[in-house]
């Protein structure tokens, strides 16, 4: 039996809790041991890695918890402080002819028979980390998230909608890109994958969101930005998250998607792999771990991937390569420094119009190019080097600094339509299937340094158990480039294309001279405060205050154009989480954002756009087995800049409104160890309120389908001959949604089935899966120029195979 030692400190701990803990991974177990305690539990993840814990349920102390969880690991358990429990291994002494397994308190002599002789004090070499979620795992389901609060919280306690997309469960779908993994959330509509990384796409609950590395703002998200060989899990956080996470711009409005990296750790492992696929996909990835001592860890993975498209000329190569490097004193101290090398190259891809796809009276060859089939590559780069500093003081305080340095540039390269309607080019230039042709090019250069600095208290007051965090951020990106377009020596295009019959007989040429000549520096700064309170076991209270700013310099050297935004502001989020039962809680909360507006020429001084957001729902996690939740959500914006139609240079004020309205549901069912099922479904309703955008009051924002959700099913194989296979598939479903918001034309709904098959041992994996099983032919819009369309990809088949150790 795991044994204990309990201190007169500890006292307090000896308060009875109910658990309900289903027998799974130790690591996972303890995990939610610690969360439902509210304790912070130190170990070394490898005394853990492989090991098993039965079902704990029933009212106990901690101490009897840990007594049962323990039973059989071969390992003790010490508190350090009332709120802090740490692992030590059993410790085997011979004497007089019998074993004996002490507990071993800190800097104490070793236990021993009376028969022994005196024997000097022992003291274990500490080998303590915090808790994480184990790479091994098969489950999906993530209990705690760090982004939502910075303070490691159960998500069943955050007044907000969070989601985790596991590793366990991108390994079972056998993900080749973020997007692919994101479909598994929600209200998240990715950008297509054949978009140049130039600009963040994804779209959570109807408005822009944005993507972070470990914290940090990714800013345009250049790179190889769909690469999965790096991640740890997703987080998606719903809503402004503006408290903290308002780097970049400001805060983003739909919500933040939160990439999570892998870290080393103390055992020796690694992975070599190949994956080769339809459209000749070929990608060979590695993952590396190598402890250099016991206090000095190296990681380092990457990937390579070369491939054709169902898109005639674009072919893609991107690759990635992601060094990290952690010392610690597996006690208190972590320093983590982490870096990225990220490439991607491929012809622009700018998709095709409303009129010949979805609409018109011809039809465009859907694998059709536009331009020429000697089209110059465009290309997107990144690179980055960022570092964490994490250090406990004691049981009650802990501090947490990060810095960041990056730089990026992309270069996209273009042949475009030039319809009737602009380049949104949509409809054609001349009825019913001529466009002209103008060639363009965007370049941006951009340097940014990021610094971050949180302090954390943990303290009981009466019935409550309290989480104190102070912090305080400061951004900084200075981006320079320049937008050149040839429009021909009579304005009407270097030529013109009948995509009914297309030839492209003019040739890409540069369109200008390629100087810089639009230059952005964007800051960001603020502290905050936030406080978690639980009272009596069952009211879970946050509430955070922000004083932030956010300041824009934007200068156009060819037009004159030279505006500035600095704006400070007090920004809230408060909510609370009631739980009705133990397996059920009743959520809501409110908070606000602020975010600049680069790019945009205003008539008086700019204005930051602001954004409002309530929501409310439920939480449950049904005998360990069925988690999730069902929330219902309003999102206001105001200020959005939008042209002055009375202003005779056109320029814009700070006067739109939009609201976003919704309902989601989000499930993950594992009634056995074998089986694993994943369902969600969102209805959003993205809408103008007012006419001042230059559509009707009620228009529908483009790109956002009203409909769209997704089902997994996981099988893994428990008979003895068939150990280490299993199998899933699924649908994703969506509505159709309008290409622009002047709501002209919109794509139809589509589904699309997958399946994956998947065969592993501890020394090696094969896995093959099949993309559009059923070849279902659709458009899904596409955002470029605010229209246009994009097809699907026909049945598509990836083959995977790896070496581990």
């Amino acid at each position: 039996m795991g044994g204990g030692v309990m201190t007169e400190q500890a006292f307090a701990s000896a308060k009875t809790h109910q658990y309900h803990i289903a027998a799974q991974s130790l690591n996972n177990a303890l995990i939610r041991f610690a969360a439902d305690s509210a304790l912070e539990l130190l170990l070394n993840a490898d005394m853990v890695r492989g090991l098993k814990a039965r079902a704990l349920e029933g009212e106990l102390t901690p101490e009897q918890a840990l007594t049962q969880l323990l039973q059989d690991s071969g390992l003790n358990y010490r508190f350090v402080n009332e709120r802090t429990v740490t692992l030590t291994p059993k410790l085997e002494i011979q004497g007089a002819g019998e074993k004996i397994k002490p507990s071993l308190p800190e800097k104490s002599a070793v236990a021993r028979p009376n028969p022994i002789p005196k024997q000097p004090p022992l003291t274990l070499q500490t080998m303590t980390v915090t808790a994480v979620v184990d790479e091994n795992s098969t489950s999906y389901q993530v209990r705690n998230s760090l982004s939502a609060t910075k303070t490691d919280t159960p998500i069943k306690e955050i007044p907000q909608s969070v989601q985790v997309v596991s590793g366990p469960l991108m390994a079972d779908q056998q993900n080749i890109t973020v997007s692919e993994s994101l479909q598994n959330v929600s209200g998240v509509i990715t950008r297509n994958i054949l978009y140049a990384p130039v600009i963040e796409g994804t779209i959570i609950r109807g408005f822009a969101s944005e993507q972070l590395l470990d914290g940090f703002t990714q800013y345009y998200n250049p790179g190889d930005r769909e690469s999965t060989v790096n991640i740890n899990r997703v987080e998606v956080l719903k809503g402004s998250n503006a408290v903290l996470y308002s780097g970049g711009s400001g805060s983003p409005v739909g919500g933040v998607v939160n990439v999570v990296s892998k870290l080393p750790h103390h055992k020796a492992s690694g992975e070599i792999g190949m994956r080769i696929g339809s459209y000749d996909f070929y990608q060979p990835y590695a993952d590396f771990n190598q402890p250099l001592t016991n206090n000095l860890l190296f990681r380092l993975n990457g990937e390579f991937t070369d491939s054709g498209s169902h898109v005639d000329v674009v072919e893609t190569r991107r690759y990635n390569i992601n060094p990290t490097l952690m010392l610690t004193d597996n006690d208190r101290t972590t320093l983590t420094l982490q870096g990225k090398v990220s490439r991607w190259q491929q012809p622009d891809y700018q998709g095709l119009p409303a009129t010949g796809t979805v609409a018109g009276k011809f039809r465009v060859d859907r694998k059709s190019f536009i331009g020429p089939t000697d089209m110059p590559n465009s290309f997107s780069n990144t690179d980055a080097v960022w570092g964490t500093l994490d250090h406990s003081l004691n049981g009650v305080w802990s501090f947490n600094v990060k810095a960041r340095y990056s730089e990026s540039e992309f270069d996209q390269k273009v042949q475009s339509l030039f319809g009737a309607d602009g380049f949104q080019a949509d409809q054609p230039a001349i009825s019913p299937s001529t466009w002209a042709l103008v060639n363009a090019e965007l370049f941006q250069h951009q340097h940014e340094l990021s610094f971050m600095g949180n302090a954390v208290a943990k303290f009981n007051v009466g019935h409550t158990k309290n989480t104190v965090l102070f912090g305080a951020d400061h951004s900084e990106l200075n981006d320079k480039g320049f937008i050149d377009g040839d429009l021909g020596p009579a304005g009407f295009g270097i030529g013109s294309v009948n995509l009914g019959s297309p030839i492209f007989p003019f040739g890409y040429s540069k369109p200008g001279l390629g100087i810089n000549n639009q230059l952005i520096n964007n800051k960001t700064y603020g502290g905050y405060v936030q406080l978690q309170s639980t009272v009596y076991e069952r009211f879970h209270l946050l509430s955070s205050l922000r004083l932030g700013n956010v300041s824009l310099d934007f200068k156009n050297t060819v037009s004159g154009v030279n505006e500035q935004t600095d704006e400070l502001k007090l920004l809230p989020r408060i909510g609370g989480v009631f739980d009705l039962t133990d397996e059920i809680s009743l959520f809501a909360a409110y908070s606000e954002g602020m975010r600049g507006q680069p790019f945009l020429n205003f008539v008086g001084a700019p204005r930051a756009a602001l954004s409002k957001h309530l929501e409310t729902g439920l939480k449950f996690d049904i005998a360990q087995q069925l988690s999730g939740q069902l929330a219902i959500y309003q999102i206001d914006r105001s200020n959005v800049g939008v042209t002055d139609t009375s202003d005779a240079q056109l320029r814009s004020i700070a006067a739109g409104q939009q609201r976003s309205q919704g309902l989601e549901l989000d499930m993950l069912w594992q009634p056995i160890d074998a089986v694993s099922i994943l369902g969600n479904y969102a209805h959003t309703q993205a809408k103008f309120t007012d006419s001042r955008a230059g559509v009707p009051d009620g228009n529908s924002l483009g790109q956002v389908p009203e409909n769209s959700g997704r089902v997994w099913a996981n099988y893994r194989f428990q008979q003895t001959e068939l150990k280490g296979v299993s199998m899933g598939a699924g649908v994703y479903l969506q509505s159709g949604a309008f290409l622009a918001n002047n709501n002209h034309f919109k794509s139809d709904g589509y589904h699309s089935f997958d399946a994956a098959i998947t065969y592993e041992t501890r020394r090696f994996q094969l896995a093959t899966t099949v993309k559009n099983l059923t070849d279902s032919e659709f458009f899904q819009a596409y955002d470029y120029f605010d229209g246009r369309v994009a097809p699907a990809a026909g049945p598509s088949v990836y083959v995977s195979g790896s070496i581990r150790y």
